[in-house]
């Protein structure tokens, strides 16, 4: 058997390991990506308390996380959901919190308690936000809210519904964000809220 031969039997060798492991790598990515879904199915249903699929389930924590200040003498720090933002102050601040429901797209009913401690505001931080996010007429339908943080709903020009809390002072400012299965609809994923944080009532997402 010539060099050539060699050289050439190793080539194939070679190219048949390659796309054996490619092979190997498309099962085990295609295993990591069940893997994940079950992991993040586990972990809602870890943090609720009821029924799966029953009105009256609370899903806890599906938005948590921290502000250290978004600028001023209290500089900026945040941690969880939220991100570091230089507002150039942390005195009356907006949380703005978008919920994963449009009034373009969807009918779904909602709960949402937000839980926490200001520091900069010396206050409890329990608030109760409801609401009807109703497509066929372009709203949010029966809201209410209650709470110290002069708690709100609005939507953006895109239709997103949003959530709004004020803070007098933002300063080290904790929360967690709970919701409940009520009426028409079913319970919001964790991680499925974002955040922004604004001197202004109103933000684009």
């Amino acid at each position: 058997m010539g060099i050539e031969q060699k050289i050439g039997d190793l080539v194939t060798a070679a190219d048949n390991l390659t796309t054996a492991v490619n092979g190997k790598i498309s099962q085990i990515d295609n295993r990591m990506d069940v893997a994940r879904a079950e992991f993040d199915d586990f972990r809602s249903k870890k943090d609720m308390v009821g029924v799966v699929g029953a009105a009256g389930s609370v899903q806890l924590n599906v938005f948590q996380g921290g502000v250290w200040g978004t600028g001023g003498p209290q500089k900026t720090g945040a941690s969880g959901g939220f991100s570091i933002v230089d507002l150039g102050t942390s005195a009356e601040v907006y949380m703005h919190f978008k919920l994963p429901v449009n009034i373009n797209t969807h009918d779904q009913m909602f709960w949402f308690n937000i839980r926490g401690y200001s520091y900069g505001s010396a206050s409890i931080v329990d608030e109760t936000v409801v609401g009807y996010c109703y497509s066929p007429q372009r709203a949010v339908l029966n809201k209410s809210v209650f709470g110290n943080m002069s708690p709100g709903i609005y939507t953006d020009a895109s239709g997103n519904v949003i959530m709004r809390l004020k803070f007098p002072s933002i300063y080290v400012t904790t929360i967690r964000i709970d919701t409940m299965q009520v009426g028409i609809g079913g319970l919001f994923a964790v991680g499925s809220i974002e955040s922004k944080l604004s001197l202004t009532d109103k933000v684009e997402f």
